[in-house]
This record gives C-alpha cells, structure tokens and sequence, in this order.
C-alpha cells in the first residue's frame, strides 16, 4: 500500500520544523516534545518530558530584594553623614577658610662653620606668606639651616621679631671668631648666631642693657670692617663703638685705636694696596703683607707679589696660615673671575679654580676644606649655592639651588 505524502508536525504544538534524532524519531524543535512514525499507520506518537528545574540549596530570590538594598545603603549614608555634621564642633567663622601657603621667599642667605661638627652650613632667610582669606595674609619669617655638603635640613626656626618680620629686613654678618658671628637687621636689630646649636637669637637688649649711655634706646647699628667693632647711634643722636670680643663700649675714635692695638698688637694680615705715592700716576693693585710692630707703633707693609698684574682683585679668606683671593681674568668688562689659595710666605698661587662669572658672598674654612657661597647672574639663571672646595683645590661638593629655592 502506497504512502501518502504528508508534512510531519509536532503531535503537540503543530510545528513542522522537526530535528531527526534517529530513523524516525524525531524532536520538535519549538516545544521539544520527543516523537516517531510507525510505517503502517498514519498515527504519531509522542513522548514529552517537561525540563526539571536546576535544584539550588539557596532559598527562593525575593524579586524586590535588591531594590530593597538599595534602599537600605542609602538610608544608611544619609543617616551616617547627618549624624557626623551634627557631632562635629562648629567652626567660628574666621576659621572656615582653606589656608593656603605659597612657596617660601628668601631675602638673605649666609655660610658658616659649625663648631661642633666642623660641616658648612647654609643659612637661608625666608618668608612664607599665609593666606588666611577674605583679602587678608599673614608673614612668618624663617632660618632655614641646611648642611652645606648634602643638602639635608638641619633646623627650620620661626624668628617672632614682629618689627623684621614685617619690614622684610635683609641681614649683614660678620664673623669676629669662628663661634663669635653677629648679624644686624632693620638697621638696629643685633642678632647673633650660635654656630654650635644653628640658632640665630636676638641679642639687641641683652647686649646692650649694662651701658648706661644707650638707656635711651638704639636708634642704628653699623659693622665696623676695617676695625673688630661695631658702630653704635643711640636714639639721643650720639655714636659708641662696641668691641664684642672684650665686651667694651666706648666714646671716641681715639680710644677705638686704643682697644684695637691692644688687642691685635701682633696681628698680620693681608690686603689689595698700594706701596709707592697715592699720586702717582700708574698706581697698581699689589697684594701687601701687613704686620703692627707694636714698639714703633706702625704698620710694616710687604709687596707679597711683586710684578703680578691684578684686575678687580678682592680678598675673600685670610687667617695666619692661609689666604684666598678672587680676581677678573682680563680687564675686559664682565669677565671670568678666578679664585686663588696663596702661599703667605712665598706669593705663589698654590690653586685656581676654573674661571667662571659668579658673585661670592662668603668664604669660611671648614674640615672639608673651604666653603664659598655664591651666586650666579641673569645668564646662569640665577643660581647659587655653596661650593666645598678642599685644601688641595679640588671640587667636592657644589650645593646648588634654583633662583626660587
């Protein structure tokens, strides 16, 4: 008997597209439902099995559980952040502003031997200026202390003398030994410097209460550099001069020179003159050999160098033993300088760095050797530092800083 041609659908759902899993099985591919063909009958028949459900140990999921959450985490922040502005301390309103603290300004800077450890250290002035708003600041005047051969900070002190905090005083110093060095600022302010502790002190009032001719007060301090004294004008309009290292005050001129030959009476030293007649017509820089022969009463002076042409020559060191100059490479404007150990005996250049353009502010010996703070103009940028120079002339160390460091 002939078979009839017919489309085969699902006994289930009535869907045609079928997938033939062995002869004449077959499985509905829109509802899965199993099913065959018998050759000799036109029935279909079928088996469907429904997908059991994945078993999980978890409960049932709350569909509404994640909003819930959310909820939750939010109510939680809310109730966290009320509760910590409720606590915390109310600001009055000068203090609700963000301070804000620009880059330190530096006015004055300053190189010295410790005299405890034997390093160079760079002391610096500067002026950190706090922004406290609404249109209003604050300065606060700093000494800054930074060894001079690695850089680290050494001491940052706050200095609360309101008149050279305000006024921006740059300092001058002078060193009378190496743990006796003063500084004056603002023209009346006596500051020494303790070379051991690295600490800068007013000593205006302390050094100055037992004199009774400066009861009225000082009116301007001024270092003295051809004499060990500084020159002192009471707020009356009359001058004294100070010898720190004997602690004397006196009146006169006169008795200045009195002091000064008593207490360097067989002193010798070294300085940029002139020998022969002040009218001359080709006057030269020699470098001279001074000694005070105390029973003549007179200076004995040396040509140390005699036919050594100088340009622009300065002494920048000079003790018993040792002396260092820097002069102008040419005599052109502007030109190279080089800096020179002497022999004090002799005249000979023991050493010369290499000729470079710089300013030199200071020259203190050290153990390293000497310590040379400088700095460099507009072509250079600016910089400066201090330059640790050893006994042999040798580089050792540069501490160099930018123009705004």
């Amino acid at each position: 008997m002939a078979r009839d041609i017919k489309a085969i659908q699902c006994p289930k759902c009535g869907s045609i597209f079928k997938q033939e899993i062995k002869p004449e099985f077959y499985r509905c591919q829109n509802c899965q439902t199993e099913y065959f063909l018998d050759s000799d009958d036109t029935h279909v028949y079928h088996h469907h099995e429904r997908a059991k459900p994945v078993q999980s140990s978890a409960p049932p999921v709350n569909p509404k559980l994640p909003v819930y959450v959310l909820i939750g985490a939010v109510a939680f922040i809310a109730i966290v952040y009320i509760t910590t502005m409720l606590l915390q301390p109310k600001k009055s309103a000068t203090n609700s502003y963000i301070t804000y603290k620009p880059r330190r300004s530096y006015q004055s800077s300053f190189v010295y031997t410790n005299t405890a450890t034997g390093d160079p250290v760079y002391l610096r002035m500067g002026v950190d200026y706090i922004d406290k708003g609404n249109g209003k600041s604050e300065q606060e005047l700093h000494a800054q202390f930074n060894n001079a051969m690695d850089g680290k900070l050494i001491a940052d002190r706050l200095m609360t003398d309101e008149s050279m905090r305000n006024n921006r005083c740059s300092l001058t110093f002078k060193i009378y030994s190496p743990d006796m060095v003063y500084a004056i600022g603002c023209n009346s302010v006596l500051l020494q410097l303790d070379t051991r502790n690295n600490r800068l002190t007013d000593v205006t009032q302390s050094t100055f209460k037992d004199y009774p001719k400066l009861s009225s007060g000082v009116a301007k301090l001024d270092f003295d550099y051809s004499k060990p004294m500084i020159n002192v004008m009471n707020n009356e309009g009359e001058t004294f001069y100070y010898f720190p290292a004997v602690k004397k005050l006196v009146d006169t001129q006169t008795e200045a020179d009195k002091i000064w030959k008593q207490i360097y009476n067989a002193r010798r030293y070294f300085e940029f003159g002139y020998m022969g007649d002040y009218f001359d017509d080709n006057k030269v820089n020699q470098l001279l050999e001074v000694k005070y022969i105390k029973g003549a009463d007179q200076n004995l002076k040396r040509d140390l160098t005699p036919g050594r042409k100088y340009f622009g020559p300065a002494i920048i060191y000079q003790d018993e033993n040792n002396l260092m100059i820097v002069v102008n490479t040419t005599a052109a404007p502007d030109p190279p300088m080089s800096i020179q150990k002497i022999d004090t005996e002799t005249g000979k250049i023991l050493w010369a760095l290499p000729p470079d353009k710089f300013y030199l502010s200071q020259v203190v010996k050290c153990k390293q050797g000497y310590a040379i703070e400088y700095r460099k103009d507009e072509e250079a940028d600016y910089v400066h530092g201090v330059m640790v120079v050893s006994d042999s002339g040798k580089l050792i160390h540069n501490y160099q800083l930018s123009r705004t460091e």
